[in-house]
């Protein structure tokens, strides 16, 4: 997953990527009126459950409201919200849209339009509301440490890449790395937007940067792959090609890939480490250990190889231990 702490429900429809995105839905509540809950309760207490679930039973508690109150858009919020948890995104679009008619510059309504539209894979659509949403909550005083707003950000950049315009991409996408910087999904996004302008390097960067985060990170591997090809470096496409192998459980593919690498690019940690986590997983620990000092030497301060390296000596301890006994 990547390692933002913020969520509104995964969005699954998209397609540049299918990694672990989860943005948490307690985000939206913090800008959407809480009625609904009030009206849960009402609800749970003067209705019988029967077989509904209680998710079930929000929804209806929700669209209940509104029925009492269809004047009031704070009601048809709450149901946009309600619709929006419980992936119904045509009908949260639609209640977010009625209160939008009333008030265009609710900030809660085109946020869930617009991630709405996002999941519908309307973009063209979806990017206007979400930056018009962007537009009234930036110059808040809390706004370099806002998730919501971060969230708004990660998808306008995704939803520009979806349609081509790399470039519309990268403003969107490094403001909301100002404010989540180890958000390995946005990094993945920015390399994309550089690479998809020839700009191959900073792509890498930011590649590098995605997958220190997320060390299983098979779709940034596959663009370093795409990136170090335009550069004419093979060393680093057989580690890319490698590690992309790894994410996969391809190990005995990984470990060609990595020790070609590693015969290529004796003095680069990255594909040492690779290879020690692959013998590891080979069940190879005295082959693990051999790579992994050798890219703790090249990298005193590479965490993730001494972590491994202290994992491997730990096994290799536990089976002299074994056979000691025996």
């Amino acid at each position: 997953m990547s390692t933002t702490n913020h969520s509104l429900p995964e969005k699954d429809l998209l397609s540049t990527r299918n990694i672990r995105r989860a943005i948490i839905t307690v985000g939206v509540l913090v800008i959407v009126v809480i009625g609904a809950f009030s009206a849960y309760y009402y609800w749970d207490r003067f209705h019988p459950r029967g077989d509904v679930s209680p998710a079930e039973m929000t929804v209806q508690a929700a669209e209940q409201a509104v029925k009492e109150n269809p004047q009031d858009p704070e009601m048809h919020l709450n149901l946009a919200q309600v619709y929006y948890e419980s992936r119904m995104f045509p009908k949260a679009l639609d209640q977010a849209n009625q209160v939008l008619n009333v008030s265009p510059e609710d900030a809660g309504a085109l946020l869930i339009a617009g991630l709405s539209q996002v999941h519908l894979e309307q973009l063209t659509e979806a990017i206007p509301l979400l930056e018009k949403f962007i537009d009234l909550r930036k110059d808040e005083p809390t706004a370099k440490a806002d998730m919501i707003l971060q969230t708004a950000y990660y998808f306008v950049g995704e939803s520009y890449m979806e349609l081509g315009q790399g470039a519309n991409a990268i403003p969107p996408l490094e403001s909301a790395l100002e404010i989540t910087p180890t958000d390995a999904d946005a990094l993945y996004q920015l390399a994309l937007a550089q690479q998809s302008l020839g700009q191959f390097e900073t792509a890498l960067t930011y590649y590098h940067k995605a997958v220190r985060l997320v060390p299983d990170f098979t779709e940034a591997y596959q663009g370093m792959v795409e990136s170090y090809t335009a550069l004419d470096k093979p060393g680093y496409v057989e580690y890319a090609q490698g590690m992309q192998a790894f994410g996969m459980k391809d190990f005995e593919s990984a470990k060609s890939h990595l020790l070609n690498a590693v015969q290529s690019l004796p003095e680069f940690s990255p594909a040492l480490l690779g290879l020690g986590l692959t013998y590891e997983k080979l069940g190879d620990l005295n082959a693990a250990m051999d790579v992994l000092q050798q890219a703790v030497a090249l990298d005193p301060h590479d965490f993730a190889a001494q972590q491994t390296l202290g994992r491997v000596q730990a096994g290799l301890s536990a089976l002299e231990s074994q056979e000691t006994s025996q």
